[in-house]
């Protein structure tokens, strides 16, 4: 009999080990472009290309593997993940460490809709909400812990040292889950047709714009913070690890106040003032970033304003439609990364071409596009009827929106046949 591990912060782990690979290559950049002998901006494409690898793959893959058991969805997706992290050690030059990272992103995009669908399949009806959030927070917690020790690895070791301890957890991971996961066949997701059907809404489009907009302002600057804040940290990594702990432990308090905020005032209004927060952060960068102490307290309001548009973000799409909750999630996710890999591409551009003052430039620029989507949240809350209503669609999953119907009630997740529950053998 298959010995069952405590599933869910096996699962966690796995995503904090992902949430890590995906944001601490903006702590280790500087290193990266020292040792492959590139410019920091050449070595931004390093961040870029894994948004938007894993912009892409997340949808397309979601698709694909709807139908496979999860426990080999997930063991695939780690063997991936271990494999493209060891690629990434290895890279001599910078077009190998981009394909390592191509492939860790593909792999990081099957892992968290996977991981989050089966702590809820294999939680009780009454915790499944609190089973997904667990699975969640280990991609917050990785702000808050592992991107600022791995970016401090990386000060002592050398960056390879934390691409080769992200594979370790992996492979480590890829065992638990093998060995200890029960097997689980789920109620196959939407088709790949049936996941973009709701873009063709011009509120969805305009609230998925917003996404981008925002996240490529904010990722303009937090692509290269290693090279923006080297100022304050006189180019010392163990610093620069501080001040990203000042960021995300802030970062978790934004999350938390954002979504209190939001039930109490609407989507709108949070998403409102948090954005246009953000983008005052970003413009005083020019002079927050000369210094240690204006730097942390612009980090920390950096963290707040920018992690609490996310639940306001996910409130307003599902408002606006209900029924298609899960299928805009996924769609926002996918709105995140392309967001994350058109900063990077951008402040590439202006690092290039920028002159002398470039870095001084990818705040202020961040800021615009921040407006901008001040603007496209205003356009689509006029677009219809309003977004600030609760939502009624119940809690489900990215790729599947059965595990709960309107109102909460449970259901493709609640039947008691083979298709939803771990199979006989596996207990």
């Amino acid at each position: 009999m298959r010995r069952v591990v405590p599933v869910v912060p096996l699962l966690a782990l796995g995503a904090f080990a992902i949430g890590t690979d995906t944001f601490v290559v903006a702590g280790v950049l500087p290193e990266v472009a020292r040792t492959l002998r590139v410019s920091v901006a050449s070595a931004g494409w390093v961040s870029a290309v894994f948004a938007l690898a894993y912009a892409v793959a997340a949808p397309v893959l979601g698709a694909l593997t709807g139908r496979l058991e999860r426990r080999t969805v997930l063991v695939i997706s780690l063997v991936g993940f271990t494999v493209g992290n060891v690629a990434s050690a290895l890279a001599p030059d910078l077009p190998s460490l981009l394909l390592a990272r191509v492939l860790t992103a593909v792999s990081a995009a099957l892992y968290v809709p996977a991981a989050t669908a089966s702590a809820a399949a294999l939680a009780p009806p009454q915790r499944r909400g609190r089973a997904m959030a667990v699975v969640l927070g280990g991609l917050s917690a990785a702000t808050v812990a592992g991107v600022p020790f791995g970016t401090w690895l990386a000060a002592d070791l050398q960056w390879r040292a934390t691409f080769w301890l992200l594979a370790a957890v992996g492979a480590a991971c890829a065992v638990a889950v093998a060995v200890g996961l029960p097997a689980l066949n789920l109620p196959p997701g939407p088709s790949l047709a049936a996941r973009l059907a709701p873009a063709r809404q011009r509120r969805v489009g305009l609230a998925v714009l917003t996404t981008a907009l925002f996240m490529t302002g904010g990722y303009l600057a937090l692509t290269y913070v290693g090279a923006l804040l080297a100022p304050a940290t006189d180019g010392d990594g163990t610093v620069l690890a501080v001040l990203l702990l000042v960021f995300g432990v802030p970062a978790v308090a934004g999350t938390v106040l954002g979504g209190r905020a939001t039930d109490r005032f609407g989507g709108v209004p949070v998403l409102l003032v948090s954005v246009a927060g953000l983008a005052l952060v970003l413009t005083t960068l020019p002079w927050t970033r000369q210094a240690l102490l204006p730097a942390a307290l612009a980090m920390a309001a950096w963290g707040v304003t920018a992690m609490a548009t996310q639940p306001a973000q996910q409130h307003r799409l599902f408002t606006v439609a209900p029924s298609s909750g899960p299928l805009l999630l996924s769609l926002n996710s996918s709105a995140t990364f392309v967001g994350i890999a058109l900063g990077g591409f951008l402040g590439n551009r202006l690092l290039r071409h920028g002159g002398a003052d470039a870095l001084d430039l990818l705040g202020p620029v961040g800021a615009v596009l921040c407006v901008l989507a001040l603007g496209t949240t205003l356009l689509g809350a006029r677009a219809g009827r309003s977004d600030d209503g609760p939502p009624n669609a119940g809690l489900a999953s990215p790729d599947h929106p059965r595990l709960a119907t309107t109102g909460g009630r449970s259901a493709a997740y609640g039947r008691t046949d083979n298709r939803t529950r771990p199979s006989r053998g596996s207990r």
